[in-house]
């Protein structure tokens, strides 16, 4: 929960002040891109083959 208002405000700070737009860009996409990263693991299914035959326990 703190992350997630700590980075709100930086990014109200950015929003209000006209930071410049490689700023804006790099406030608002960094942290996206962190979530879309997140979630990608999240919901990516990962399988994970074991052999049943010869294999070890």
């Amino acid at each position: 929960m703190f992350n997630a208002t700590l980075i709100v405000a930086v990014q109200w700070v950015v929003i209000a002040h006209q930071g410049g737009t490689w700023v804006l860009l790099a406030v608002l996409g960094l942290p996206a891109l962190f979530a879309a990263h997140a979630l990608t693991r999240a919901l990516t299914v990962t399988t994970v083959d074991t052999s049943k035959r010869g294999g070890r326990r």
